[in-house]
């Protein structure tokens, strides 16, 4: 690999770093594209990979329209015990109403006590918004419904509307209302309505209808937000709050601005971006690992560069003194050439450490990494990794339950495409202080087939 190619991948990696500090922008994904939210209103609409270049190495934040959604809501007391169990539900209900190519949506359950329920992801690829943010170095931190990011900021200002007998959230967009509602703190409905026309007389009608359906006879407290009706005075309507002005042509910042505490257990809080397995301490810890592995690569490489560079200027200046001495003397001669080798050995040593530098970068670590959790399942406390990437060789560390269990890992891992010469290597009492079985397992890697197969 050439010195400007390794230069570019640790470029892409910096930038990558400096995406995940960075603060995240606020946008607003609708079906021509997205726009950065403000305090007043929107920017422009631009394109998903044009917000990215122009923003490589950022952060985003990501609120959905409702216009990109299909809303579903379980029965109570349906046995969805899980996350898995959820999706796989709305995934054969929304397939039955909207046939084969609902199983290709990205999903998004929620929980609200009794109450699952899930939100469908129709009018966007997941897969490629993500892929598109790779590609800029964009840290995509989340990707979330509107409305929830709504509720969650109501529920912070107005905790006592929150956990009213019946409250309810109109998230009103033009001719779309996404209604959220509310039984002392729980989500019992959400649906989607649509008005004959995008003014504040079919919204009136349609609060009227909605409201009564959902508590027949009890006053349910309703508080309207968003954007897209047109201009005029907003009416006073018994039990209704409207809050700020439905007119502009795109939601506010202050509209959509997350609490700076998340919101309770008992609200929905669904995210397209936390479907898999959440983070654990294992990947934070290897995470900075491999930042102070390629940051001491990096150096190393640096001085070795400087290393061989002030050994060319040396053998230089020697050169030109030598032009005024008589041309046959051992002495020099023997240091030329000791300089020449050491020149030559420091090229080596910053070669090697450029292409080790260039192999940790272009590891997809965020496979590996989800693959060794899994494959460890609860049973396994991992404690240290260790790669080599010009012999592609992996050493993990680790606490296991017992014998079985570590076993259980090296069969998972060996069964992965990618994955080669997976063996225990070591498994022993552990250290005094920890509980459990030492292990170590080594492995080969072959990264072009890493992302080939499923986790285990």
């Amino acid at each position: 690999m050439t010195e400007l190619a390794t230069t570019s991948t640790l470029g892409g990696a910096l930038r990558r770093l400096r995406a995940r500090w960075a603060r995240p922008q606020a946008l607003w994904l609708q079906p021509a594209g997205v726009r950065e939210l403000r305090p007043n209103g929107a920017s422009a609409v631009q394109p998903w990979s044009s917000w990215c270049q122009a923003h490589a190495g950022g952060a985003a934040q990501v609120w959905v329209s409702g216009a990109l959604l299909h809303h579903l809501v379980s029965e109570a007391g349906m046995p969805l015990e899980d996350d898995a169990a959820l999706n796989a539900y709305a995934s054969q209900l929304l397939g039955h109403y909207f046939g084969a190519s609902a199983q290709r949506w990205a999903l998004a359950p929620w929980r609200s006590g009794e109450r699952s329920g899930a939100c469908a992801l129709q009018g966007a690829d997941l897969a490629q918004l993500q892929a598109v943010a790779q590609a800029h170095a964009v840290d995509l931190r989340t990707l979330r419904p509107a409305w929830s990011v709504a509720l969650a900021a109501l529920q912070a200002s107005e905790p006592e509307w929150a956990r009213a007998p019946q409250a309810a959230l109109a998230w009103v967009e033009g001719q779309l209302v996404t209604w959220v509602g509310l039984q002392q703190g729980r989500c019992v409905t959400l649906r989607h309505a649509r008005l004959a026309e995008a003014t504040l007389e079919s919204l009136g009608e349609a609060l009227n209808h909605l409201r009564a359906e959902q508590a027949r006879g009890v006053a349910v407290e309703t508080r309207v937000l968003g954007y897209g009706l047109a201009a005029a005075a907003a009416p006073i309507w018994p039990g209704v709050r409207v809050l700020g002005r439905l007119d502009g042509d795109a939601p506010t910042l202050a509209q959509l601005s997350p609490p700076a505490k998340p919101a309770g257990a008992n609200l929905p809080q669904p995210d397209f971006l936390a479907t898999g397995p959440r983070s654990s301490p294992l990947g934070w810890a290897l995470a900075a690992t491999g930042t102070l592995v390629l940051a001491t690569a990096a150096w190393t490489a640096w001085e070795s560069h400087a290393a061989r560079d002030a050994a060319q200027q040396a053998l230089a200046q020697l050169q030109n003194r030598a032009r005024g001495r008589p041309p046959v003397v051992a002495a020099p001669v023997a240091r030329n050439s000791a300089l020449g080798s050491s020149q030559q050995q420091a090229q080596l040593e910053a070669t090697r450490a450029a292409r080790e530098v260039a192999g940790l970068l272009q590891e997809p670590w965020g496979q590996i990494l989800s693959q060794v959790e899994t494959a460890g399942g609860k049973q396994v406390q991992w404690l240290g990794l260790d790669y080599t990437a010009v012999r592609s060789e992996l050493r993990l560390e680790g606490l296991s339950a017992d014998r079985k269990t570590a076993l259980d890992v090296v069969d998972r891992l060996s069964a992965l495409p990618g994955w080669q010469d997976v063996v225990l290597s070591r498994l022993m009492m552990g250290d005094q202080g920890l509980a459990g079985l030492r292990l170590d397992i080594s492995a080969r890697l072959q990264p072009q087939l890493l992302n080939a197969g499923a986790k285990p």
